[in-house]
């Protein structure tokens, strides 16, 4: 793991924010199709609600790969730097030394695919940033060289 590099997540993120974005895009492309079908109830309104979850679905596969492809972080000399965004870009970086606490988190879908976050806290709540979609091997190396670089020790 390079520190000079920009670094993605997990390929097995992509899978992840595919799928949800899928579902959710999914049911948005439905509602047309549910007010159809609750209007009239004819075969037009059913292909129509099909469609609409097709449609929305496929949209979400493409926007869950674009958000895998557009996130990034990398470590430079003074900071952690943060970058995503689909539509619209937001880099952030944290200063080292302003970092006071490393949490990894990891829920139920995120277990089952093998996957943790990072998140980063600093006194200022706007300044926190979170490191998704990363092995968990990889995000316990990550923590460990966050806390060097930024001084902080491992203390519980």
């Amino acid at each position: 793991m390079s520190d000079a590099a920009p670094h993605q997540p997990h390929p097995r993120a992509r899978t992840l924010w595919a799928t949800t974005a899928a579902i959710g895009f999914g049911l948005v492309g439905a509602v047309p199709g549910v007010i159809a079908v609750a209007a009239n109830g004819e075969g037009a309104a059913v292909a129509l609600l099909l469609g609409g979850v097709a449609l929305g679905a496929a949209f979400g596969v493409l926007f869950g790969r674009a958000a895998w492809r557009r996130r990034a972080w990398l470590l430079d000399d003074t900071s952690l730097e943060l970058r995503r965004g689909v539509v619209v870009t937001r880099v952030a970086w944290i200063p080292y030394e302003r970092i006071q606490q490393i949490d990894l988190e990891r829920g139920p879908i995120e277990r089952a695919l093998g996957l943790s976050q990072l998140v980063v806290r600093t006194a200022a709540a706007t300044t926190d940033g979170t490191l998704y979609g990363l092995a968990p091997d990889d995000a316990q190396r990550i923590r460990t060289r966050l806390l060097e670089l930024a001084g902080v020790d491992d203390a519980v």
